[in-house]
């Protein structure tokens, strides 16, 4: 540190104000509740007009003022004086303003120059004035009675320049608790108590540097929200803040020191994919408010959307826009990227069940002038089919008719709501074709099956309907002739004949066989429903599954087919997987009635999961082929009962459930490298898990849950997840928690709320009063802790509620008599001392803050020397230096404080140890005690090492009982390992 005294003169009026003339910066700058704004519209001025620099802060009176004028006021100059810290890199002062208005700090603080800072500013109560993060300019403002600390944060030497009214030390503690968010990193931050304040980060878009959030009120409710954020969100009392990296860049977030609780977590802040064009997600509102589904598209990216109320009718749609869907509560939207470039689209997180979907949000079909139609609604509501007949001036005709067949209505050019399991016939007038849209629920198919033969060409019409059909032609308009040949159902003939008619009559399960006889082309036509027609007689595939069979149906074509199944199964559900090529999934329906599309060159594997057969027709191109091989792994666990999940494909993939009302269960997913990825307790969001990832999941409800997973993409094995994962803890009753694995752990609690507390002490290497402290908390309600590789965790429950933990096999967890933190409650002027045996600086706890509790204490050194203290402390912790004590005091007219720190690192001074008796290594020392006394040495080790002691009596102690016990208590006066 380097300390210079400089002289710098304030020019003041002999008046009987007594007000400053001159230096209006400076005034400026005293004022109480400076702004940052202010600070930085000052900082060239202040610095320009009083020539600060390293050296002395320069005035010169103004040219008119006159001699005489001058010298009257050289009379009432006042000397004041400014001393120089130059904090180096890495370095930080704390300041305290001992004046009762506010006051400025001047510094060399250059942005160019890389002489940066971080600040806080600190009022009289202890609350938050300003905070500034790898700050440029210069001065800062600190309230009367208020304590400012300066870390210098950047490259060079930063000069600061103060008055006598400014006490100041240097600060084992940083201005602020940096935070660096790599991408998918995800904090929680939670505000205990102070005002609300913006949050500093480096966040760019210049730099790409930018981060996902989620803002919650106390009572967990979402208040604000963001994706791919630059924004200062501000973080009110009480109010948790989970942040997530969203770019290849890192951003660094600052908060002031102590003042806020900061952790790691496995929960994003968002539920975020990215879709590829043609790509498909479903984001379902589980929270509490109307809430929209946002991205980082531009207005040159293109999406689908169709918003569902939560019984499936749909309630809004968009197509081709570049709108968000607003989803409310209990509803969920399907999203289809439509342009060729990625988009990423996220909901946050807490308040979103996001999943992968098979299938488009909205398909699209062009119908050509003349022909007809069939649009089947395979769902179980009614749902709307649209078109742009409007738009491009072209007219239809339909008919909508009921499951039963009967005409549910009818109508010409417009929307049309078709009944559930009912079917549409629309036939397009012209001039121009037809778009119609539609979404998942439906299929369509051409109303008439329609073939064109010239002379000697031949076709073959089965009826595949439970009715007698006609057969229709163009014979008597062409005035052409044809042969017809019907055969029975066994196949054999029935009756031949040639004819020139316009219709003949086809029975339920026969064929009709005809071949054009004259030189007129003649066209054939039946409805596609009834009939299946073939040039080679083998045109329709069918396939019946009975109940547990499955089957693989290959595409040999060079286009996707559909697989139909029979309405007449009503609804019977099947599971269906279609791939691409070994392991590519494109599409799949977990105990659903979604007709499977098969791409070209590709298959797919359909499992009748019901009760009842199904039938399914296909194209002549696709082969059908019973199969070893079940579309899904099903699986039902009850409640207590767990599998793990393996992910053996290179896509991240989502399991799936049959939805029963009250089904929960936990989950923990895996990285492919064994390390936690995310967890979840008592919940209904299904896991996705990563490509060579893992999941193990445990039904926690009484009803039990069917897990569905793609067999082939997943392989199932038994999980060992013994009982002894969970403990649950009372109050006042201490575990001890170990992290045997190589990667950090992560254990979940129900101490959601201020109902279940607890305190916590993290240990890292070492042992005993040498055991590093990696973090500690008193009386919290954390719903997760992070445990790294080796790391002990110490947990004491405080409350009357008890708290359960969750853990990996990883942890190994014991019953232990040993408290988290050495606890303490002062009030009516009590006093304590205590002791800081550990090898590193550690904090005492407080909860001051909470209760309005006001405290006094001192930090001295080995010899005494004190090294930090303050009279009306109300901070939540206060650091101790390694084998430095801490005096704490709490007066008589302020409500009790309690206290808390690491129990194995710290120790209660004994303030008689000057009257207990000395015991000297290897010399006896007698005790006379009647029954029930206790004794208390104090013993000074000499040197390092293992020390015993032994108890014995005088008298024949050999055939007695033993009367005597040793105990090692807090006032033995040695940092040395005993036993």
């Amino acid at each position: 540190m380097i300390c210079k005294k400089v002289m710098v003169w304030f020019l003041t009026a002999l008046l009987a104000t007594n007000t400053l003339l001159c230096l209006p910066s400076v005034a400026g700058a005293e004022k109480q509740d400076l702004k940052d704004r202010m600070e930085v519209n000052q900082a060239d001025l202040v610095q320009k007009e009083q020539g600060l620099t390293n050296e002395t802060v320069s005035f010169e009176p103004p040219t008119s003022a006159t001699n005489s004028v001058y010298n009257a006021l050289m009379m009432s100059l006042a000397a004041v004086e400014y001393t120089s810290i130059v904090i180096d890199p890495g370095e930080s002062y704390e300041f305290q303003n001992t004046d009762t208005v506010s006051k400025s700090i001047y510094s060399n603080a250059s942005q160019s120059k890389g002489i940066l800072y971080d600040s806080v500013s600190y009022k009289e109560d202890g609350d938050i004035s300003t905070v500034h993060m790898d700050y440029g300019i210069s001065p800062i403002g600190v309230p009367g009675g208020g304590t400012a600390f300066i870390a210098n944060t950047g490259t060079a030497a930063l000069t600061v320049k103060v008055t006598d009214v400014f006490t100041y030390s240097t600060s084992e503690d940083p201005a602020l608790e940096r935070v660096t968010l790599s991408k998918n990193e995800s904090y929680r931050v939670v505000n205990e108590g102070w005002t609300a304040r913006s949050i500093q980060h480096d966040g760019s878009n210049t730099d790409n540097r930018r981060f996902d959030y989620a803002k919650y009120k106390a009572d967990g409710t979402l208040s604000a929200s963001d994706l791919n954020s630059i924004a200062h969100p501000s973080l009110g009392d009480g109010e948790e803040l989970i942040i997530t990296g969203s770019t290849a860049n890192a951003v660094t977030f600052g908060f002031p020191y102590g003042k806020y609780s900061i952790e790691s977590t496995g929960e994003p802040a968002y539920a975020r994919v990215i879709l590829n064009q043609g790509e498909s997600y479903q984001f379902i509102n589980v929270g509490t408010r109307l809430d929209t589904v946002e991205s980082d598209g531009t207005s040159k990216d293109k999406l689908d959307y169709v918003v569902y109320l939560a019984n499936g009718t749909e309630a809004s749609r968009g197509s081709s826009t570049t709108a968000k869907p607003q989803i409310a509560v209990d509803r969920y939207a399907v999203i289809t990227q439509v342009t060729a470039n990625p988009v990423t689209y996220g909901a946050p997180y807490r308040n979103f069940i996001a999943r992968p979907v098979g299938g488009d949000a909205i398909s699209r079909v062009e119908l050509e002038v003349g022909k007809s139609y069939i649009f089947h609604n395979n769902g179980t509501l009614m749902n709307p089919i649209y078109n742009n007949s409007r738009k491009v001036g072209s007219l239809f005709d339909y008919v909508i008719y009921k499951p039963d067949g009967t005409v549910n209505s009818s109508g010409f050019n417009s929307q049309s709501m078709i009944p559930p399991s009912g079917y549409a016939i629309v036939t397009v007038i012209g001039p121009s074709p037809i778009i119609f849209d539609y979404t998942d629920d439906f299929s369509w198919e051409t109303s008439f099956l329609r073939v064109t033969l010239s002379k000697g060409e031949s076709y073959a019409f089965t009826n595949v309907s439970d009715h007698l059909r006609n057969l229709h032609s163009t014979a008597k308009t062409v005035k052409g002739k044809f042969d017809v040949v019907l055969y029975k159902a066994d196949g054999t003939d029935q009756s031949r004949r040639s004819t020139g008619n316009s219709t003949f009559l086809v029975g339920a399960g026969k064929k009709a066989s005809v071949t054009v006889t004259s030189d007129t082309p003649i066209t054939f036509g039946g409805i596609y429903r009834s009939f299946k027609a073939s040039g080679d007689d083998d045109g329709i595939g069918k396939t019946t599954l009975e109940p547990g069979d499955s089957y693989e149906f290959r595409n040999h074509d060079s286009q996707s087919n559909s697989l139909r199944h029979d309405k007449s199964s009503g609804n019977a559900r099947f599971d269906a997987a279609s791939y691409k090529v070994l392991r590519l999934l494109t599409s799949d329906h977990f105990n659903n009635t979604v007709d499977p599309e098969i791409v070209a060159g590709g298959k797919a594997i359909v499992t009748n999961v019901s009760d009842r057969p199904i039938t399914f027709t296909y194209s002549n191109k696709v082969e059908a082929l019973l199969s070893g091989q079940a579309a899904f792994h099903r699986i039902t666990l009850k409640r207590g009962e767990s599998r793990k999940f393996i992910n053996v494909s290179t896509l991240d993939k989502a399991l799936d459930v049959i939805s029963v009302s009250g089904m929960k269960w936990n989950y923990i997913i895996y990285k492919a490298d064994g390390t936690v990825y995310s967890q979840a307790n008592d919940t209904t969001q299904l896991p996705l898990v990563q490509a060579g990832g893992y999941a193990i999941v445990t039904t926690v409800s009484d009803v039990p849950v069917t897990y569905g997973a793609v067999l082939g993409i997943f392989d199932v094995e038994a999980a060992d997840v013994p009982t002894v994962n969970q403990v649950t803890i009372k109050q006042g009753e201490s575990y001890v928690f170990h992290n045997t694995g190589s990667q950090a752990s992560s254990l979940t609690t129900d101490a959601l709320d201020t109902s279940r507390l607890y305190d916590y002490a993290m240990y890292g290497e070492g042992s005993g009063v040498n055991s590093k402290v990696d973090r500690t908390g008193m009386s919290v309600s954390l719903p997760e802790i992070s445990l790294g590789a080796g790391g002990t965790l110490v947990v004491t429950v405080t409350s009357p509620q008890t708290v359960t933990i969750h853990f990996n096999n990883d942890i190994k967890a014991d019953p232990s008599t040993e408290p988290a933190l050495l606890k303490t409650s002062l009030s009516g002027g009590k006093q304590e001392v205590w002791i800081n045996h550990g090898g590193q600086e550690v904090p005492v706890l407080t909860n001051a803050k909470a209760t309005g509790g006001i405290y006094q204490f001192f930090v001295a050194d080995r010899a005494g020397k004190v090294i930090r203290e303050h009279k009306e402390a109300t901070d939540n912790q206060q650091q101790v230096p390694a084998n430095a004590n801490i005096h704490l005091t709490v007066a008589a007219t302020t409500p009790a404080v309690n206290f808390g720190a690491p129990y194995r690192v710290f120790a209660v001074k004994n303030n008689d140890d000057s009257k207990l008796d000395e015991l000297i290594e290897l010399i006896e020392k007698e005790a006379d005690f009647t029954a029930g006394q206790q004794g208390k040495y104090r013993f000074t080790p000499k040197e390092d090492g293992i020390y015993r002691f032994a108890v014995k009596e005088e008298s024949n102690f050999a055939a007695q009982q033993p009367i005597w016990r040793l105990a090692r208590t807090l006032h033995m006066n040695t940092a040395k390992e005993t036993d």
